[in-house]
C-alpha cells in the first residue's frame, strides 16, 4: 500500500497512520516502493492541541473517498491528553473517507490499540464518570454500541478483581514452544517438526533450570508469586516422564510461593491424556485448558487440527475424571469452511461439557500464518460471518450466566473484532488479566517467552525477551537477565 503523510505536528508517527490503514485494508504491506496499483491512502495532519485537522484520501481501483475531521470546537466526552486528541482526530477523518468508500464503519471505531479495558480503566481511574467514559468510546472513538457495551462491562469486573493485587504481586509464565502439527491459522513460534522434537530433552534442562533460577529471583526481591501459566505451543506434547520433571519443579515452586492459580494450558485434545493431567492435578494445578477451536470435523480438518471432535470429547471427560474444577476451551470465530451453525454448535458443545471458562477468539491472519500463502480470501476488512458469530457468543455466553472479564485485540483480525474470555462468576483467571492488563509483572521462561516489569505505579513497563527460536534458546548467555531486573526493582523498592 502507498502511505503519503503531510504530518507537521510532532504528534503521531508513521506507525499508527499504518495501524488506521489495516482497519480497511487488512494484510496490507507499507513497502519503501509500491507496486503502481497499490491502494493509496494521502493523510494530512496539521495544528495545535486543541486545533488539530486531518484530512484524509483514500483511493482503490479507480475508487476515491475523502475524509476530513477537526477537534477545533469540538466538545470531547473527557479531557483527554494530546496524544489521544491527536489519535482520534486522525482516526475520525480515516473512519470518514473508509466509510464513504466501503460503506461500513469497524466495531471499534478508531481504536487502534490492544487493550480497549486498560483504556477505559484509566479514564475511570482519573475520576470521569461511567457515563463519560461510555460516551467517550461511542461518540468520540465512534465505538459501536456492542463493542462499548463489553468495554465497559469488562473493565468493572477487572477493576473488582484487581482490588486485592498488591504492588508487590508477580506471574510466572512457562514456554513449550511445541506443537504436533502446525496449524494453518498458526503464527505462534512453536514447532512441529519432529527432526526438531530432539531439542525437547536438552531444552527441557534448560527450561527447569531457568525456572529454579527465577524463583530464586522472585523469592530474593521480596516479590508474592500468585500465578503459574505453562502454554505454548502444545505443553502436552512432553511424553510423561518429561511431564512429572517440569511439575515437579513446578509444583515446588507453586508450594513454595503459596500460589493461588496455577494453570496447565495442555491444549490440543489429541495430546492431553490421563497420565499427565493426573501429574498436573498431584502437583497442585488448578486450572487446565483444552481447546477444540472448533468441534466440527470438517473445520477441524480444513485448518489441519489432526484431531476429531471425539478426541475433545474424551480429554475433557478425563479431565472432568480426573478431578478439575475449573476448565477452559478456546473457539475461534471466522475459521475457514466454518458456518454460523456449526459455529453454534461448537459453542453449545463446550457449555454443555461443562466448561467454567469460555474463550472466544476471532481468527487473525498473522504475516507467519499457513493461511495467509494459501488463501487470500481470509482477508476480511468487513467479517460479517466472524462478527456474527463473535456477537452471538457474546449474547449466548451472557445469558447463560458467564461474564467477560478480559479481552484483547490483534492486527488483522477478521472483521476487526476482538478475543474475549468469559467465566462463570468465581472462575475467573487472574493471569490473564495481569498479562492483558499489564498491571503486574509477569517473568517468563522459555523460548519466545517475554519477561515484562511492570513498576508499581503502572506507569513503566519494561520487556525482557528470550531468543524466539528454541535452538538460539539453548545458546549460551540466553538465561534469565538478573542484573536487568534488579536493575529495573531496584528503582521502585
Amino acid at each position: 500500500m502507498r502511505l503519503v503523510i503531510d504530518n507537521s505536528t510532532g504528534f503521531l508517527n508513521d506507525y499508527y497512520f499504518q495501524t488506521l490503514c489495516l482497519l480497511y485494508f487488512p494484510g496490507e504491506k507499507f513497502p519503501a516502493v509500491p507496486p503502481a496499483d497499490a491502494p493509496e491512502a494521502r493523510i494530512a495532519f496539521i495544528g495545535t492541541p486543541g486545533d488539530f485537522c486531518c484530512t484524509v484520501r483514500l483511493c482503490v481501483d479507480g475508487k476515491t473517498a475523502d475524509g476530513v475531521f477537526s477537534s477545533s470546537g469540538y466538545d470531547f466526552a473527557v479531557l483527554l491528553s494530546q496524544e489521544d486528541e491527536a489519535q482520534i482526530t486522525a482516526g475520525r477523518a480515516f473512519l470518514d473517507a473508509g466509510e464513504k468508500l466501503f460503506g461500513f464503519r469497524p466495531p471499534w471505531g478508531c481504536i487502534t490499540g490492544l487493550r480497549p479495558a486498560k483504556r477505559a480503566r484509566h479514564f475511570l481511574a482519573l475520576g470521569n464518570t461511567e457515563d463519560r467514559v461510555r460516551r467517550l468510546f461511542s461518540d468520540d472513538y465512534l465505538v459501536s454500541p456492542g463493542k462499548t457495551e463489553l468495554t465497559m462491562r469488562t473493565a468493572a469486573r477487572e477493576n473488582a478483581l484487581l482490588a486485592g493485587v498488591t504492588a508487590d504481586c508477580c506471574g510466572l509464565y512457562v514456554s513449550i514452544p511445541f506443537c504436533p502439527t502446525r496449524c494453518a491459522y498458526c503464527s505462534f513460534v512453536s514447532y512441529s517438526n519432529k527432526k526438531l522434537f530432539a531439542l525437547i530433552p536438552d531444552y527441557l534442562e534448560k527450561l527447569l533450570a531457568d525456572i529454579r533460577d527465577t524463583a530464586e529471583l522472585i523469592a530474593s526481591l521480596g516479590l508474592r508469586l500468585s500465578a503459574i501459566y505453562i502454554g505454548g505451543g502444545t505443553p502436552s506434547i512432553l511424553d510423561n516422564a518429561q511431564t512429572e520433571r517440569l511439575f515437579a519443579v513446578l509444583g515446588a515452586c507453586a508450594e513454595r510461593f503459596d500460589v493461588s492459580e496455577f494453570t496447565y494450558e495442555s491444549g490440543r485434545p489429541d495430546t492431553t491424556t490421563g497420565e499427565k493431567l493426573a501429574v498436573a492435578k498431584r502437583c497442585g494445578v488448578n486450572r487446565v485448558s483444552i481447546n477444540p477451536q472448533s468441534t466440527s470435523d470438517a473445520v477441524l480438518a480444513r485448518i489441519g487440527r489432526r484431531h476429531t471432535a471425539a478426541d475433545f470429547f474424551r480429554a475433557v471427560e478425563t479431565a472432568h475424571r480426573v478431578g478439575f474444577g475449573c476448565l477452559n476451551a478456546d473457539l475461534i470465530a471466522g475459521l475457514p469452511g466454518d458456518t454460523q451453525e456449526s459455529f453454534d454448535r461448537s459453542l453449545s458443545d463446550v457449555l454443555e461439557s461443562g466448561f467454567e471458562n469460555i474463550t472466544v477468539h476471532t481468527l487473525s491472519i498473522k504475516n507467519a500464518s499457513p493461511i495467509r500463502f494459501s488463501d487470500e480470501s481470509v482477508y476480511d476488512a468487513e467479517g460479517i460471518f466472524a462478527r456474527a458469530c463473535v456477537d452471538y457468543a457474546y449474547k449466548r455466553l451472557c445469558g447463560e450466566g458467564y461474564a467477560p472479564y478480559y479481552f484483547y485485540r490483534q492486527k488483522n483480525t477478521v472483521g476487526n473484532a476482538e478475543n474475549t474470555g468469559y467465566s462463570i462468576i468465581g472462575a475467573e483467571g487472574i493471569y490473564n488479566i495481569l498479562m492483558m492488563e499489564e498491571y503486574a509483572s509477569v517473568f517468563a521462561c522459555g523460548a519466545g517467552a517475554i519477561t515484562k516489569l511492570v513498576s508499581p505505579d503502572k506507569q513503566v513497563i519494561e520487556r525482557l525477551a528470550h531468543p524466539k527460536y528454541p535452538f538460539e534458546y539453548l545458546g549460551p548467555n540466553c538465561g534469565l537477565r538478573t542484573d536487568e531486573v534488579r536493575k529495573f526493582y531496584g528503582r521502585y523498592f
